[in-house]
């Protein structure tokens, strides 16, 4: 199957690499380029684009991860305006096998492949090696997905988790989540995510009155860490408190004993504030269901591409079958 194309396509970015063999259950990856989502007009363009610039014979199998539900042939990804079909694709560029899966799929798909020096403990407990994991991530959207316990293997279970309803837990997220519902529909990922955190400064900055306003996630991080302005202190604050509720939310929802393991691309970039937030207090607060949280680790997943992993996994179970 070697060499064979992986894919991790989100809102912003588009990353892919080679696959070029894989050992002691290491996949090695290389010629990894990353490109910008937003700069082509479709999937196979941005793809066409990777192949022009690789050397070497040209991968045979591909496997892309991508931000959106994959459900039947055709494939509308959620924050870019990409709309493709599977067949189609196979076709037009010769692949043996070409199939594409939800980005937290492949994510939820690494974490088996993962090493201890891939993951930062967060919050300590004893996870059951039987136990179904779960996996949360906020980036440019706000991923979830888990991984169960089948048969003779893990089974990975994809969905939408980011755009379940809201959930605020303080006054200043009642108050947020009352403005934005002006609106219509507040998800989830309406306020953790990178857009979210756009959110939730532009939403706070009106109800106190501040005319200060933003228009991407990077300037509240300068902000914030640069000139200690509290509103994008409080921000940040806020964020990793709601990452707290959905990360503990999908636990309960998965019976995840066996771990949560936090990805996408926020959270490690800023890991000594997040470790020193509110997000355990608000993890393990969960009323009478506190002493079920109480003994389950949370991971940050350190590893640059996992995604990559996970569907190079996912193309060798193809293969395996």
């Amino acid at each position: 199957m070697y060499p064979c194309l992986v894919a991790d396509i989100g809102g912003t970015n588009a990353r892919f690499s080679l696959v070029t063999g894989c050992e002691n259950g290491q996949y090695q990856l290389s010629q990894n380029h990353d490109l910008r989502s937003g700069e082509y007009s479709s999937f196979e363009a941005c793809l066409q684009t990777y192949l022009d610039m690789i050397e070497g014979p040209m991968p045979k199998s591909a496997c892309v991860a991508l931000a959106g539900p994959v459900v039947g042939d055709e494939v509308l990804m959620t924050n870019v305006n990409w709309l493709f079909s599977q067949t189609a694709v196979k076709q037009q560029f010769g692949f043996e096998v070409f199939c594409a899966l939800n980005d937290f799929a492949a994510l939820a798909n690494s974490v088996p492949h993962l090493h201890a020096d891939d993951l930062a403990t967060i919050i300590d407990g004893t996870p059951n090696p039987q136990g179904a994991r779960a996996i949360v991530g906020p980036g440019t959207g706000l991923g979830v997905a888990a991984l169960v316990p089948g048969k003779d293997e893990w089974v990975v279970v994809p969905g939408e988790g980011g755009h379940v309803a809201y959930a605020a837990q303080s006054p200043r997220e009642m108050a947020v989540a009352a403005l934005m519902q002006e609106q219509g529909y507040v998800c989830a990922e309406a306020l953790i995510s990178g857009r979210g955190m756009v959110n939730l400064f532009n939403s706070l900055a009106e109800i106190d009155g501040n005319p200060a306003r933003v228009a991407e996630a990077s300037e509240i991080a300068t902000l914030a860490w640069e000139q200690q302005d509290s509103l994008a202190l409080e921000v940040w604050e806020l964020f990793f408190q709601g990452v707290g509720t959905v990360a503990s939310d999908v636990a309960l929802v998965y019976n995840a004993k066996g771990g949560v393991y936090l990805g996408g691309g926020i959270l490690p970039r800023n890991i000594e504030a997040f470790k020193k937030s509110g997000f355990e207090q608000r993890f393990k607060e969960k009323g009478i269901q506190r002493g079920f949280m109480e003994n389950i680790p949370v991971y940050l997943i350190l590893h640059k591409h996992p995604a990559l992993i996970g569907a190079a996994a996912w193309l060798s179970d193809l293969y395996s079958e």
